[in-house]
């Protein structure tokens, strides 16, 4: 990408005209940057036009370029990392080099800086690169919500989804006893309590919290609209609550989240026009590694839920997690839309020694 910026004016337009092409096949990585961030970081009128035609390329071809680094298998996060800063500082000297290596490389477009303003430096480069990443985060937000419940939470969101733990009656029947005469006495049934859990012995829980609420759901809403699911409706149309299974995970960063997601959306398959889930380990979309700092998540102690009153988390154990991505396919919007993505952790790495189910 980098190598086509040279310090050669007249070739400039060529090698923007290239990079372009290249952008292109991101999806939906075409829009113009904003009024706010062309007037504060590239300058406005002639000036933030030129200045625009030479870095757009650039931020949009190193998306790209970062993704397939990451998606080779001799490659880690960290040496695509390092492209992506390369792939800066190239073409922050090579945009320079172009603009500033004749006297009249400016003037020839009617162009003056005035006092303040210069062509973007690396970190003006590296500011539009992370909001190209904001940027895509914002679309796929509007898709589905993958970003509101898997990326855009907080520690305390997470574990609100999990809900409260609780416990159910059930009927004991004691030992046959023998009466005076040896003959067999009646059974007798007695009703005790254990915390309900599901089939894989992990707590169940109740009043859960849709973190499509916002951070600050407790204080805007009150019972039973607070354990409301935002999007779900029951079978009458009437609000359902919202539900989460044993563990509550999320990404940590929108950057793991973008690249990911195109990881999977380049596995979808175009000719069927349904729901389709895909799952891939995460070094297939960030190459080799473990990657477990790029998620976090919690779950419920199986065999403390809780003591004094208090719920008693766990951290997940994010050794041998996957990443399961589901799309919807919308015509109306031309094409496959992301209803969500979450990392799904190794079940066995965090219930061990923990009760089964059916043990008190």
């Amino acid at each position: 990408m980098s190598g086509g910026f040279n310090a050669e004016p007249e070739r400039l337009a060529a090698a923007a005209e290239k990079a372009h092409r290249h952008a292109e096949q991101i999806e939906s990585h075409t829009r113009n940057l904003d009024g706010r961030t062309r007037g504060r970081s590239l300058g406005k009128g002639k000036f933030g036009a030129l200045v625009e035609r030479s870095v757009r390329p650039v931020i949009d071809s190193m998306i790209k370029d970062m993704g397939k680094a990451m998606a080779k298998g001799h490659r880690s996060l960290g040496q695509g990392l390092e492209i992506t800063r390369k792939n800066i500082m190239d073409a922050d000297q090579g945009v320079r080099d172009a603009m500033r290596s004749k006297s009249d490389s400016l003037n020839k477009h009617n162009v003056h800086l005035k006092p303040g303003q210069s062509v973007p430096d690396r970190k003006g480069l590296r500011q539009l690169y992370h909001r190209r990443i904001d940027e895509r985060v914002g679309e796929l937000q509007l898709q589905g919500h993958g970003v509101g419940r898997h990326l855009k939470v907080t520690d305390q969101q997470l574990k609100d989804r999990l809900g409260t733990p609780f416990q159910e009656s059930y009927k004991e029947v004691l030992p046959r006893e023998l009466d005076a005469n040896g003959y067999p006495k009646k059974r007798v049934r007695v009703t005790r309590t254990r915390w309900s859990r599901d089939r894989y012995g992990y707590p169940n829980g109740q009043d859960k919290i849709d973190p499509l609420r916002g951070p600050d759901a407790r204080t805007k809403y009150q019972p039973p609209d607070l354990f409301h699911d935002v999007e779900k409706k029951d079978e009458h149309g009437n609000p359902a609550n919202h539900t989460c299974d044993r563990f509550s995970t999320a990404f940590t960063d929108p950057e793991s989240f973008v690249y990911a997601e195109q990881h999977a959306r380049g596995r979808l398959d175009p000719n069927k026009r349904e729901r389709q889930v895909i799952e891939f380990h995460p070094h297939e979309a960030w190459g080799p590694g473990g990657h477990t700092g790029r998620f976090k998540g919690y779950f419920v102690d199986p065999d403390n839920p809780m003591s004094n009153g208090q719920v008693n988390y766990h951290d997940v154990d994010f050794r041998g997690a996957r990443i399961k991505a589901v799309y919807d396919y919308d015509s109306s919007k031309g094409g496959f839309v992301l209803h969500t993505m979450f990392p799904e952790p190794n079940m066995g790495r965090n219930l061990h020694g923990h009760s089964p189910r059916g043990r008190h």
